[in-house]
């Protein structure tokens, strides 16, 4: 198989990935009526952001910063789901988190490398390990902190957001910063 017939498959894989990915995110917004601080929508727009920021050539580890967020964000989304159906009433709650984040990016991660996105063949490293394994976790770690940062902001508020959609924005400020350094960087 020449190169031009391996890129064709991988550029096939891609996106069939990307396809599937997008019409959960999909089916997931039909499904649930409820507007949450992590709700559907805003996943969906993180995978749809992904896919293109992909297709349009940016480095992996920028294109990792915001597949970190997205990780995070699902992971946030579905704990809000179990607690409103009581399902996450007792236990610890940040045990629960951590499980849905580690349980989210082992997912994502397996459909990223059935795609072909990383692997063997892939030479986009930093440091020897794959760049948007590095840009994943640096997105995720952020996005997360971002989370509770505005949490603390709101209980300080005494419930209250400061403005609208304050955790999104948040969040979306500290991806793009992040993203930034590692485009200057790299």
């Amino acid at each position: 198989m020449n190169i031009g017939q391996k890129n064709k498959k991988t550029e096939r894989r891609t996106k069939k990935a990307f396809t599937l990915t997008l019409a959960v995110a999909i089916a997931f917004i039909g499904v649930l009526p409820v507007v949450m601080a992590h709700c559907p929508l805003c996943t969906g727009a993180t995978i749809v952001g992904v896919g293109v920021t992909r297709s349009l050539g940016f480095d992996d580890s920028i294109v990792g910063v915001f597949v970190g967020g997205m990780i995070v964000s699902t992971a946030l989304w579905f704990n809000n789901i179990l607690k409103k159906k009581n399902m996450g009433a007792k236990g610890n709650e940040k045990l629960r988190i951590l499980s849905l984040i580690i349980l989210t990016s082992v997912l994502t991660l397996l459909t990223f490398y059935y795609a072909g996105l990383f692997g063997r063949g892939n030479s986009f490293r930093i440091f020897g390990i794959e760049s948007i394994l590095i840009g994943s976790l640096s997105g995720g770690v952020l996005s997360l902190g971002a989370s509770f940062y505005s949490n603390y902001l709101k209980n300080k508020n005494g419930g209250k957001t400061l403005f609208n959609y304050q955790t999104m924005i948040i969040s979306l400020v500290v991806l793009i910063i992040n993203a930034g350094l590692f485009a200057l960087i790299l």
